[in-house]
């Protein structure tokens, strides 16, 4: 991954502390590495944004070393959203992990893979993705929290994470566009 710019670091921080003030900064240190940022890079960073090393960032020590105050990324207000039941801070990030992804000069196919392969790396395994033009019918099972259907651009993108076996049944989905 290229060196993430300002806005994406807080973004990162934000998605990780929807519920909470601070974050450890060994937490977010690892969230880092996830998103494919170097361990090396990450290291910094957290040094730059715990510098009397607490043990703990909050967002403000972030945008203060970055002297970055971002509002959602300009891209997100392209999107229409079908069906969500994630957080957020989630479907921002998932949101703009495939974006990112379907810009490259790459097969459909080839970018579906990636996209799925990024999203795992940072979220486990088990992950669906699928890109439809035109109209599309879909009945899912997935993990509560991990479903996000929208258009971009008149294509239709669509994630879900496949529960455990015994939880399939209970947690069903139904889109139609």
């Amino acid at each position: 991954m290229d060196e993430p710019s300002p806005d994406r670091l807080v973004h990162f921080y934000d998605e990780l502390t929807e519920a909470q003030a601070v974050l450890k900064t060994e937490e977010y240190r690892a969230y880092l590495t996830k998103w494919g940022v170097s361990e090396s890079a990450a290291a910094n960073y957290c040094a730059r944004f715990d510098p009397k090393r607490t043990g703990f960032i909050k967002r403000e020590d972030i945008c203060t070393a970055l002297n970055c105050y971002p509002n959602p990324p300009a891209i997100l207000r392209e999107v229409e959203i079908l069906t969500t039941d994630m957080s957020a801070k989630k479907r921002e990030s998932i949101l703009l992990l495939i974006l990112d992804g379907t810009h490259k000069k790459k097969s459909k196919q080839d970018r579906l893979q990636e996209i799925k392969e990024r999203i795992e790396r940072v979220y486990g395994s088990g992950w669906n993705v699928f890109m439809a033009d035109g109209r599309y019918w879909s009945v899912c099972s997935h993990k509560p929290g991990t479903n996000l259907v929208f258009v971009h651009k008149g294509m239709v993108y669509g994630v879900h994470q496949t529960p455990a076996p015994e939880e399939a049944e209970r947690d069903n989905c139904s889109v139609a566009h």
